[in-house]
């Protein structure tokens, strides 16, 4: 504040009021200024004399217990010279903890420990004459000494004290460990190893006084002679103890390993009662974050705590039920905190040299943890549990992850199996919303172990109960609940970053989704459920397909596709052949907000598609084809080359088609199999065949060429020995030379022309073969598949699954097949070095499925391989993914049943070419008399006779376009009938009587004169 007057001139003039207030206000600033310094001057003084006073009632302090320890000691060392009676022994233990210094009485404590376990030696009821404040005492100067310890220290004096005074006695143990005796037992230790010379990591030899020292630390847990009660206090010191204050060498090369190799928390006969307070502290709720450690420490902290207790699993009583239990609910909880702690926990790395050290050791011991978690010893224990009454699955649930080896042994067990299905099933509905609940992670472990069950039953041996006695009521929960968990994975109101929820759910569906399809292959093979069964679920799963009638190219290009969800499902399959992965293409549609009812559609296509009807996911493949035919011709018309010419002759289709459209390095016509082919016949005289391909020239031209490449003559591929199913011949290569592959590539194109043209060809594949060429060949080949291969083999295999160890000794089977590929023999190992590794009981399933593997999948992986990229070339073969091997049959070959009189009554009209008369209706029952009385193979020829195929279309008749037709023409009666096969239609005579119609329609139909009748 200024009260400064300023004229316009520039002049300051204050009068004598503002002079007198402005000095009254600066002398009152003075004065309050000079009342604060004094205050502060006085604080720093009461301060100063606080602090004064401190220092000489401390050095008071100390004066006086160093003159009290000097005199202590002095007495002590006048009642120690001479005989020591007990009341000068007990005199010397009360003058001892006055005056016990280290570094300066050490041989006192000592001698006094001696003195009165000597004392209780000869009267044990002298310990009673030492009330416990003087044990503690005592116990605590104890701690001080082995704290001090180095490597020259003698420790069995003090040790015996503590066990014939201290830790006999609970709390005095409890008091004791409160302050510090594990830290101090354990520095000791360290002392006695000394000095690393090197920084390796390796199990390191314990010496007889460190192993000692050890067995003493330890003792009261493990000594069934021990019998002192400990509260798991004390084991929770000692497990801090282990886990944070020894160093990290020390640690991994020695505590570790005897940890493993010495301490046996549960024995055969006697069991030390405080071993179990050992497992209560390791299932102590957020064990690690009570310790309070600072962040660089809880890492090691936990590592090293799952460690620990997953060396107990070494020495487990494997008959004892209990500890058992024990063992495993305590291993759950400390495995499930410590992935629940390395999840969340984010410490930056550590460069020094201790930190890099530290890290190697961490990750040693990690790799040790996971050693034993895939240990035979591991994996009997957790079976041994498995099988006990008593078993608590919640246990079990969070080391599922870790039974992948076991998971065989795992399943074995009903009790287990009952115990898991009675956890998942324990409430009326179940509901997956939250997907890390105990139920969702027990049903993935519930559908592993039932899958394993199924996989090692032969079909022969199938019994469904005794793979699981509710087995049809938990075959369709899990049905219902695969549709649940795709709802959950794709939720209405998406929470986070897409894809989050998926990831969540992934490895429990994955479990859900194989277990369905290994049940799913098993029934179509079985026939075991009713039909409908697998879809019958009464949920709505295929959205957005809509009727698809059949349309002609520009109809379909008028009426643009309005199902998202079959471009959505096109994309997908064009996203996994290629390099992208579909999970990718998944989180995209959930970026792009693909509404929710087709991302659950896709997911049930692309996994668990047999829960869809067969004749919808017809329906929908043929939309498939139909939006790829589209997309090419309107490609092509650009360019107008979406129309192509062939000349054939007839007697040399095959080889005519190889030169055309064989696989070539430079102008290979690949491209040209997704346009229309036009099919010029030459006859077996060299003259031009009369027909014009309008679509049933090629027809004929596509049946012929395949059944010419199928045929067991031509080499290309063989019969099974009963069945004469069709598969790729394994000696092709040494008969046909190593251009077979371009021929077997070549027949590949074929067949996918004939999907893309949705043709059938009247063949059987062997199911195996057909199975490793659309579906996943990274799958081994089941044993049933060696029963249509070979059914002798396939009951020898099946046999050696029972065999005795004494009766494989007598066989001298070894991982090795003798093959004889045209008179060239030559050994084939099964694995690496198989020839010298003999079949024992422990791995003849492993040779069985080598075995297998090895006739039905290596022998014409080449083969196979070649035929699919000629597929992938022409059609996605990805698509073919949405069918079972079975149906994939129908898809390619039709269903064996040819068509009833009624079906194509309905869909095949009659017309006259001349003027109507009475008689019309008579011959019309006439034509259909004669055709309802042709036997099978009769009606397979009339319909490749009408339409150019032998099979009708997997969906029927109604399919046809343009649609089936019979004219009736007024012509001589001695001519045959005739046909127009691109029109679907038969030119047929009115002859006057049933016989002659019979006569010439056989004869026509069975002539195989191609269009020479047309």
């Amino acid at each position: 504040m200024s009260f400064n007057l300023v004229f316009f001139n520039g002049d300051v003039r204050r009068d004598k009021k503002q002079e007198a207030m402005l000095n009254s206000m600066n002398a009152r600033g003075n004065f309050l200024q000079s009342l604060a310094d004094m205050e502060k001057q006085r604080t720093k003084n009461e301060e100063q004399t606080k602090a004064v006073r401190k220092i000489q009632k401390k050095w008071r302090g100390f004066r006086a217990r160093h003159f009290l320890r000097l005199q202590f000691r002095a007495q002590f060392d006048a009642i120690s010279d001479g005989h020591r009676g007990l009341e000068k022994i007990l005199h010397m233990a009360q003058l001892l903890v006055n005056f016990y210094e280290t570094n300066k009485d050490e041989e006192r404590l000592v001698m006094t420990l001696v003195e009165l376990v000597k004392a209780r030696t000869a009267n044990r009821a002298f310990e009673q004459q030492i009330r416990d404040s003087q044990r503690f005492l005592l116990a605590r100067c104890c701690v001080k000494f082995l704290d001090h310890a180095d490597e020259n220290t003698i420790f069995f004096h003090v040790f015996r004290f503590l066990e014939d005074f201290v830790t006999c006695h609970s709390h005095l143990y409890e008091a004791i460990s409160q302050h510090g005796l594990f830290d101090a037992e354990f520095h000791l230790l360290e002392a006695l190893i000394g000095k690393p010379e090197d920084v390796s990591i390796q199990k390191k030899p314990i010496l007889p006084r460190h192993l000692q020292l050890l067995t003493r630390i330890f003792d009261v847990f493990v000594n069934p002679a021990r019998t002192t009660p400990v509260s798991v206090h004390v084991a929770d010191r000692l497990l801090k103890t282990i886990c944070v204050k020894i160093s990290d060498l020390n640690f991994a090369n020695y505590i570790l390993y005897y940890i493993r190799d010495h301490i046996r928390l549960s024995g055969t006969q006697h069991v030390n009662p405080n071993s179990s307070v050992i497992y209560e502290a390791g299932k102590s709720a957020n064990v690690i974050q009570k310790w309070k450690l600072r962040p660089e420490e809880v890492e090691t902290a936990s590592i090293r705590l799952r460690a620990v207790f997953l060396s107990f699993v070494e020495n487990v009583n494997k008959t004892n039920s209990e500890s058992l239990k024990q063992l495993f609910d305590s291993l759950a909880l400390v495995l499930d905190q410590h992935a629940t702690i390395m999840k969340t926990l984010n410490v930056k790395e550590d460069l020094t040299e201790n930190g890099r050290l530290r890290t190697a050791v961490n990750q040693y011991i990690w790799e040790y943890s996971n050693g034993i978690l895939s240990s035979v010893n591991f994996r009997r224990a957790a079976c041994a549990y498995a099988n006990t009454q008593n078993v608590n699955v919640t246990s079990l649930i969070p080391m599922r992850k870790h039974f992948t080896e076991c998971m065989d042994l795992l399943a074995s067990s009903d009790t287990f199996l009952e115990a898991l299905y009675t956890f998942i099933t324990s409430s009326e509905r179940f509901e997956p919303d939250d997907c890390c609940t105990q139920r969702i992670n027990a049903l993935e472990l519930f559908c592993n172990c039932l899958n394993k069950r199924i996989s090692s039953v032969a079909d022969s041996d199938f019994i469904p109960t005794s793979i699981f006695p509710h087995f049809d009521a938990t075959v369709e929960f899990v049905r219902d609940v695969s549709i649940k968990l795709i709802h959950s994975m794709f939720p209405v109101y998406q929470r986070g970053e897409p894809g989050v929820v998926r990831n969540q759910f992934k490895d429990v569906t994955d479990a859900v989704f194989s277990f369905l399809g290994a049940i799913y292959q098993k029934d179509i093979r079985l026939k075991y459920f009713p039909e409908g069964f697998w879809t019958n679920h009464g949920r709505e799963v295929f959205v957005g397909i809509g009727h698809q009638a059949r349309t002609t190219p520009r109809n379909r290009r008028q009426q643009p596709m309005r199902s998202e969800f079959v471009e959505r499902l096109a994309e997908l399959y064009e996203e996994e052949g290629g390099d992208s992965d579909d999970e990718e293409l998944m989180e995209r549609n959930a970026r792009e907000k693909v509404p929710t009812a087709l991302q659950r559609g896709i997911c049930i296509m692309k996994n668990i598609p047999f829960i869809v009807p067969f004749m919808d996911r017809v329906q929908l493949f043929n939309r498939l084809v139909s939006q790829e035919h589209d997309r090419f011709m309107d490609v092509s018309r650009m360019f107008n080359n979406y129309n192509t010419n062939l000349t054939v002759r007839r007697d040399q289709i095959y080889m005519d088609a190889f030169e055309k459209y064989k696989p070539k390095a430079v102008k290979d016509d690949v491209r040209e199999l997704k346009a229309n082919i036009r099919v010029k016949m030459i006859n077996w005289a060299g003259s031009n065949e009369q027909g014009v391909d309008g679509g049933g020239i090629f027809r004929e031209f596509l049946s012929e060429l395949l059944k010419d490449a199928f045929s067991v003559n031509r080499g290309f591929f063989t019969e099974t020995t009963e069945s004469k199913l069709l598969y790729p011949n394994p000696t092709a290569i040494y008969l046909l030379g190593a251009d077979c592959l371009t021929h077997y590539q070549f027949i590949g194109r074929m067949i996918g022309k004939l999907i893309y043209e949705r043709q059938l060809q009247e063949v059987r594949f062997a199911e195996f073969f057909i199975a490793q060429l659309f579906e996943d060949r990274t799958k081994d080949v089941d044993l049933q598949h060696m029963k249509s291969f070979d059914p002798l083999i396939f009951k020898n295999l099946k046999a050696l699954q029972t065999t005795s160890e004494q009766e494989l000794d007598e066989l001298q089977l070894d991982f090795s097949v003798v093959t004889s590929d045209v008179g060239l023999v030559r050994t084939v190992n099964l694995k690496p070095n198989g020839s010298n590794q003999r079949v024992t009981v422990d791995n003849v399933h492993e040779y069985i499925r080598l075995y297998v593997n090895y006739y039905l999948k290596q022998r014409i992986a080449t083969m196979v391989g070649a035929i699919r990229r000629g597929i992938s070339e022409v059609v996605n073969i990805e698509w073919m993914s949405m069918f079972a091997p079975h149906e994939l049959q129908i898809l390619i070959a039709g269903f064996e049943e040819v068509f009833t009189i009624k079906e194509l009554q309905q869909n095949c009209q009659i017309t006259f070419g001349m003027a109507s008369s009475t008689t019309d209706q008579d011959f019309i029952e006439m034509i259909w008399d004669v055709i309802d009385k042709l036997s099978k193979d009769d009606k397979m020829a009339f319909l490749r006779f009408v339409t150019g195929c032998s099979r009708a279309p997997v969906d029927g008749l109604k399919s046809l376009y343009p649609k089936m037709g019979i004219l009736v023409i007024s012509t001589s009666e001695e001519e045959l009938p005739t046909s127009a096969t691109c029109m679907n239609l038969l030119r047929i005579p009115k002859y006057s009587n049933r016989t002659k119609l019979e006569e010439k329609l056989r004869y026509a139909i069975n002539s195989g004169a191609g269009f020479e009748l047309a």
